[in-house]
């Protein structure tokens, strides 16, 4: 008997192309859930609560074993006691005249200390180095500037169109001559632009402006340092959007997602449109982050233990990440969209597990959790209308056999000229393989499977298969 069977999903989330003439592999929205490496999909991990009470204190980094969460020195700010956890304090001294702490940046160990980055309420940026001095970086050549990177024993950090550095070593001294200085790189290219941030991967780093970049080759030396390549046309204006993994370098451009690419033949770093399939879904995003909040508060970060990047976006008080799961082995290149309930402030991994703060809750990210914090996560998946290779053609869909575990719903669109066209949802009771086909009344030349679920239980599919007989031209 005539079928189609979808059982690879490789193809994730992609808007390139119509509903209409998409792959099979590919879906038209994947919301709330994620391509395994197995390419099958699966519901996004839900949030388990860990604990309150972290107002007063903001950011959220993993460092030497322990959770740190950032404090003004004089705030009056208690970490909660976590059993099997630790969440330590770290406070940040002299903030702009009249000003409080309102957000971390940045925060990576130099040296064995932590250098901080940190927003203040009146919108000022400070840079700070928790060594058991006065923290705050004194010295006048210090830009205090966001996008900062750590490379060949530096803090590299946007200054104007140029690129300042600190000494090696030295994570005060902004000053020292042939030791700390600046990448000129407002004098390597025809711009009138600032540099918005800076990144690295492996020997290199990257100063972005908001239409193009520079790769340049650092060393300790920094006489050694050089412009290795011009790249325009691709920039960013999100300078936290920025995440290293494999050989890449993933980012928001005002375009949609890219990354700058080690080609494995040659050694050469080029531009990758990496984030074209959901260009049309993204962009509406990046309007509205960058009508309201400041493009800024785009976060990104590479999730190792879940294989992901993870670009956090505040809409309309709640949180939207993109999700791109990503395995050079598996084959796997795969975006989604997340939404969970509240605002995300932070996000930091600890002994294999993944935790994520609000204003006062701190949340780990868990695959056995299948709500968030008891609310129920609602999944959506959409394929792309399929035709069976004989367009024109109507079909009578009579039947089908599903391969999930839990208990969604799945209902079929039958005319991608009205996509509101869609029939009446059924249950799938997992596994149908076994028994009889359920049963399927619709006569369309195509149709686009729709799943949904809404509780509190584990969701995967597998697979599917149509069952269908054809009726001729149309």
């Amino acid at each position: 008997m005539p079928a189609i069977t979808y059982n690879e999903f490789s193809g994730g989330l992609d808007r390139r192309l119509s509903v209409n003439s998409q792959d099979a592999n590919k879906l038209w929205q994947l919301r709330n859930a994620f391509i395994t490496l197995g390419k099958r999909i699966k519901k996004r991990p839900g949030l388990r609560l860990v604990a309150s009470g972290l107002s007063g204190s903001f950011g959220l980094e993993s460092v030497s074993g322990a959770l740190k969460v950032f404090c003004d020195t004089g705030a009056v700010f208690t970490p909660p006691v976590v059993a099997g956890l630790t969440i330590d304090r770290v406070n940040l001294d002299i903030p702009p005249a009249g000003s409080t702490l309102d957000r971390i940046y940045y925060a990576d160990l130099f040296q064995g200390f932590l250098y901080v980055v940190a927003r203040y309420a009146s919108g000022y940026t400070r840079h700070h180095y928790v060594d058991g001095a006065t923290t705050y970086i004194s010295d006048v050549n210090c830009p205090h500037t966001n996008g900062v990177t750590k490379a060949a024993s530096r803090i590299f950090a946007p200054s104007a169109e140029n690129v300042k550095y600190s000494a090696a070593g030295a994570a005060r001294d902004w000053t020292t001559a042939s030791d700390a200085g600046f990448l000129p790189a407002g004098l390597q290219q025809d711009t009138k632009g600032l540099v918005t941030a800076c990144g690295t991967f492996q020997d290199s780093l990257v100063a972005f402006f908001e239409d193009s970049a520079q790769i340049w080759n650092v060393a300790v030396d920094p006489a050694a340092n050089v412009l290795s390549k011009r790249i325009f046309g691709v920039g960013t204006k999100a300078p936290l959007s920025l995440a290293s993994f494999f050989n890449d370098l993933s980012f928001l451009s005002p375009f949609g997602f890219r990354s700058m690419t080690v080609q494995a033949q040659t050694n050469r770093i080029d531009d990758s449109d990496v984030g074209v399939p959901i260009d049309s879904l993204v962009q509406p995003d990046i309007a509205a982050v960058s009508a309201g909040a400041d493009p800024e508060e785009v976060m990104g970060i590479w999730i190792a233990e879940l294989g992901q990047y993870w670009a956090v976006m505040d809409v309309g008080g709640v949180a939207k990440v993109w999700q791109y799961t990503f395995s050079r082995s598996s084959k796997i290149a795969c975006w989604s969209e997340y939404t969970f309930p509240v605002q995300i402030k932070g996000i930091a991994t600890q002994a294999g597990k993944v935790y994520l703060r609000d204003s006062d809750n701190l949340y780990e990210v868990s695959p056995d959790q299948y709500t968030d914090n008891n609310t129920l996560i609602d999944v959506e998946i959409q394929m792309a209308f399929q035709d069976a290779k004989s367009p024109g053609v109507a079909k009578q869909v009579y039947g089908a056999d599903y391969v999930t575990e839990g208990t969604p719903s799945v209902s079929f669109k039958y005319d991608p000229r009205d996509t509101s066209k869609e029939s009446i949802p059924m249950v799938i009771p997992g596994d149908t393989r076994p028994g009889d086909v359920l049963p399927v009344e619709i006569v369309a030349p195509a149709i686009a499977p729709v799943f949904r679920h809404s509780l509190d239980e584990p969701m995967s599919i597998d697979a599917m298969t149509l069952y269908y007989q054809l009726l001729g031209a149309v």
